[in-house]
């Protein structure tokens, strides 16, 4: 076996290392709704905050610092916290130490499987196409799907817009452009597209040791909006984006990764004297591959995981302080977990193991019970069924919620929470880290449902009329029947492979504390955050540990946050984040030979060693030449990792496997965008 795909391989497998107060001046809880906008056109803060969410309007996501031209709404997600800072070489949302995929991430309460481009520096989501972004990290209802994590729901406009607009940004990497269509009075389009042209200029900058990388991606949104009746409303939305990445050499080594998500959703909404009745039927699916080739040798692999289904929701006021909310949820799921075959190894030609295709159904019903029981006490009760089915096998759980919340002070909260939550679907990988090799499969006797029980404690607080605003979380999540690879990309040039003999099951325990302080208003706002957090596994098919020794792949220790942002003039704003965090954890790869034909890795122990401490600073300067309600234009500079501190992003192994420690992004990276909207 050639040496050189050897090295192309474990290149593969080291990437994966890679508010406001709730009651008012009288004393009177203010009603949250399940769907809380933001209505104001200009916020006066970043992030408005409740006891179980934060709200964000996606107008403010224009003044967060802007990577390569673009302010990123998920990169503004990532500064809040108990959210883990990702690195360059990796991807996802995690969430109080979950792995990506625990947590929902959403389009109107329409999963999407992978949101996220190369390595985490965008999102798919372009930001002037949705009105809000709202994330939940623990304290969730009777009606949250099935996942042990947080959520993160993006939401379209709930009105048709009074004339014709459109916003866009024109950087030197990627352009993006939104349209709103209103037709009539009655309905509204909005089109959204991105395309990216990053290898143009950067180029010669995105390499990897003697390793050169070719990028492409492209974004579409579409929304339809029609009000058919004073109280029937109909909505429409489509999703897609595609990635295409290559690394390669002058070696004739190749590695190719394309990646991409469809989703399409219908949703009717009916308003009731007291409430509302919605139906969403949808579709969502995801699809990677890898295609690694040197002269004749080659790998390939592929992967598919798809979802149909039907939402159905409740929402009725009993009475004034009285809420009640019901859901009835269908989900049919199609899955290849892994499809891999070699070709022009001699020792090693296979198709591999075929799998087939699996189907499983899931079935949920949740109830959920609010009681505004006088001006210092609220509690909300939930329940939530479900019932999975995969080849024959039936799982189930009954998952119960609550959240109480006290107002001692109109300017004062705290929450407790408690709930019991599953989820039917795992995801690991050849790679790991989030990147898009990653396969998900479907929960079985031998690797069965997910489950944790959460609790959490939360204090939010405003002083000198909501000037400043602070906010303090305790939490707890015990999980189990957590499923980890413990393998890498190079085990697939075994006859014999297959993925589930390279994964352990185990338990995890989660657990840490979340400041927040902001000021919301004067020249200069913004916040300042800090984690602390643990996410420790129990994994007993390694070394026989028990003791929640193992650290999780998405292990941040200690992640501190400062975003600032100043119109200090008429037209100019100007905008900086700091990033300080505890590098990831990583399994060090010891040795690795053929006997009998087959290959040999000797890892030293699981997540036993960490990168160096991360750390980095955006600055953003925007000038509008155009600025008012209706009308916008101007020009903005960026600068990412301005001091250009050279980050370690992964591991690479020579062919003795001596490692050492990589980054793609050395430098200070500086990009020039115009944006406007008419």
């Amino acid at each position: 076996m050639p040496k050189s795909l050897i090295v192309i391989l474990l290149f593969c497998s080291s990437l994966s290392l890679f508010g406001q107060t709730v009651a008012d001046s009288s004393g009177t809880v203010r009603r949250e709704l399940d769907e809380i906008e933001v209505v104001q056109q200009r916020s006066v803060s970043f992030v408005e905050q409740t006891p179980e969410r934060l709200v964000v309007n996606m107008s403010d996501v224009q003044s967060m610092p802007k990577f390569l031209g673009t302010s990123d709404p998920v990169r503004y997600i990532e500064s809040l916290p108990s959210v883990q800072t990702n690195n360059e070489s990796s991807a996802g949302i995690h969430i109080q130490g979950c792995d990506d995929y625990q947590s929902l991430v959403s389009i109107n309460n329409v999963p999407v499987y992978y949101p996220n481009h190369l390595m985490g520096l965008y999102s798919t989501f372009i930001a002037p196409h949705f009105r809000s972004m709202t994330l939940e990290t623990t304290a969730h209802n009777g009606l949250m799907d099935n996942r042990i994590g947080g959520w993160v729901d993006f939401r379209t406009p709930p009105f048709v817009p009074r004339r014709f607009g459109f916003e866009g940004n024109i950087g030197i990497v990627n352009s993006d452009l939104t349209f709103d269509i209103p037709i009539g009075t009655k309905h509204a389009l909005w089109i959204s597209a991105r395309s990216s042209y990053i290898n143009w200029l950067y180029g010669k900058f995105l390499k990897v040791s003697d390793y050169s990388i070719r990028y492409h991606f492209m974004d579409f949104n579409l929304t339809y909006l029609g009000l058919l009746t004073d109280r029937d409303k109909l909505s429409v939305t489509g999703f897609y984006n595609r990635d295409n990445l290559r690394v390669f050499n002058d070696a004739s080594v190749s590695l190719r990764f394309p990646w991409q998500n469809i989703v399409g959703a219908a949703s009717w909404e009916h308003t009731l004297d007291k409430g509302k009745w919605q139906t969403t039927a949808y579709y969502s699916s995801f699809d990677n591959a890898l295609d690694a080739s040197l002269d004749s040798a080659r790998v390939l692999t592929s992967e598919r995981f798809a979802s149909a289904g039907l939402k159905n929701r409740f929402d009725y006021r009993v009475r004034d302080n009285m809420t009640v909310a019901a859901s009835l949820d269908y989900t049919h799921y199609i899955n290849l977990p892994l499809d891999y075959s070699l070709r022009g190894i001699a020792t090693f030609d296979t198709d591999g193991e075929k799998y087939a295709t699996e189907h499983a159904d899931e079935l949920s019903l949740g109830a959920n019970w609010r009681h505004e029981v006088c001006p210092w006490f609220v509690y909300d009760a939930g329940l939530h069924l479900s019932g999975y089915l995969h080849d024959g096998q039936l799982f189930g759980g009954i998952d119960p919620r609550v959240t109480f919340r006290f107002i001692p002070h109109p300017d004062h909260v705290i929450a407790l929470h408690y709930g019991r939550y599953h989820q039917y679907f795992h995801k690991s990988g050849l790679t790991g880290g989030g990147l898009p090799t990653d396969f998900f499969f479907q929960a079985s006797d031998k690797f069965r449902p997910e489950e944790a029980h959460a609790l959490s404690l939360k204090y939010i607080a405003s002083f000198l009329q909501n000037r400043y605003l602070l906010s303090a979380e305790v939490y707890f999540k015990q999980i189990y029947n957590i499923a980890e690879s413990t393998g890498s990309i190079l085990q697939v040039l075994n006859k014999r492979f297959t993925y589930d003999d390279y994964i352990v099951t185990g338990n995890g325990r989660n657990y840490g504390l979340n400041l927040m302080f902001q000021r919301t208003r004067g020249i200069v706002t913004g916040y300042v955050s800090y984690s602390l957090g643990w996410a420790r596994r129990s994994l007993p098919g390694l070394e026989g540990f028990t003791d929640y020794r193992y650290a999780a792949s998405s292990e941040r220790r200690h992640d501190l946050k400062i975003v600032l942002n100043s119109r200090f003039a008429k037209r100019w704003n100007v905008s900086a984040m700091f990033v300080l965090a505890t590098g990831l954890p990583y399994t060090k790869a010891e040795e690795a030979y053929v006997l009998n034909g087959q290959l040999i890795c000797r890892y030293s122990g699981y997540n036993g060693a960490h990168m160096p401490l991360y750390h980095r600073l955006d600055l953003s300067c925007s000038c509008d030449i155009i600025k008012t309600p209706e009308h916008e234009l101007g020009i903005n500079l960026s600068l990412y990792n301005t001091y250009a501190h050279k980050n370690a992003q992964f591991v690479l192994y020579d062919t003795s496997l001596k490692p050492s420690y990589g980054t793609t992004l050395s430098t200070i990276i500086p990009s020039i965008s115009i944006y406007g909207k008419f």
